[in-house]
């Protein structure tokens, strides 16, 4: 049924706008697209995978455990590489960031090699809600990318930090006029993004069954299409945009092929690059 189709879809969209809006304001700080952003998601996801089957924790503390190594491997490459790219051109921001990935992807791969591993964590117990059958897990996703994005509309728009954000988002040296720490801004942003990413990664883990060593690299191609589709550094219009890639995802898994499913975001980027290149909604509107 299209209907169980459209359901999956915003499951799968909700793990891409978890990790997409940690990109997009990240974009939105530094007006550079962050190419490591996937490999968060995978260092999350092996983080609660080494503490489940290493360390013997459940599938809650695992959770913990991944977003903050994650997050502490962030917190680095926040000091070494993010930082320094305030004012910069964007072109240092790509090479720099392909070059993290590179270093990040490749150490996972020297420390766990390069095979896959079986994820044992998650709920995956099925339960039928108003005529749809979903595994627990997946309900679980869609909970925390609405608490997610409900938490960052709160945070963003009435916190000190998120009304400094707001601020560097739109003129970086008129906050260093007035004496706005841009560079603490743009490392507490780049970390909130690593964390929602490893988030995503952990949550995503259960249903995903394996982790591997390079499956960073497909999420970070993913959420740039859902990105430029919901205007770079909109926040909610990559909420949006991700939700209509999981659906068109899920549609075309359906009833074109599975094989053609990776497809669909490429796809979309190249017609946003030739139809509207600043997406379909405001690039104004940031956060």
């Amino acid at each position: 049924m299209i209907s169980e189709q459209v359901v999956n879809g915003l499951v799968t969209g909700s793990v891409y706008a978890i990790v997409a809006v940690g990109m997009t304001m990240i974009f939105g700080v530094l007006r550079a697209i962050n190419f490591a952003h996937g490999e968060y998601y995978m260092l999350g996801t092996f983080g609660a995978w080494f503490a489940i089957d290493y360390l013997g924790f459940g599938y809650p503390a695992s959770i913990v455990v991944g977003v903050i190594v994650t997050v502490a491997i962030a917190l680095v490459v926040g000091w070494l590489v993010m930082q320094k790219m305030v004012g910069a051109p964007a072109e240092a921001g790509v090479l720099a960031t392909l070059g993290v990935a590179l270093i990040l992807q490749n150490g996972v791969i020297l420390v766990f090699g390069g095979g896959y591993k079986f994820f044992a964590g998650g709920y995956i117990e099925p339960v039928t809600i108003l005529g749809f059958t979903l595994a627990q897990q997946r309900i679980l996703i869609l909970v925390v990318c609405i608490l997610v994005f409900v938490g960052l509309e709160l945070l963003v728009t009435y916190s000190r930090w998120g009304k400094a954000m707001r601020a560097v988002s739109q003129n970086i040296e008129c906050c260093d006029v007035v004496g706005i720490d841009v560079k603490r801004v743009v490392l507490t942003t780049f970390l909130l993004g690593s964390g929602l990413a490893a988030l995503s990664g952990v949550l995503t883990a259960p249903v995903n069954v394996s982790v591997y060593g390079g499956m960073g690299e497909l999420i970070t191609f993913k959420t740039l299409p859902i990105i430029i589709m919901g205007g770079l550094g909109n926040v909610r219009g990559t909420l949006i945009a991700a939700m209509i890639l999981g659906i068109a995802e899920s549609l075309v898994a359906t009833y074109v092929g599975l094989q053609f499913r990776d497809t669909v975001g490429f796809a979309t980027l190249i017609l946003m690059l030739m139809w509207r290149p600043h997406g379909l909604f405001s690039a104004q509107a940031r956060f």
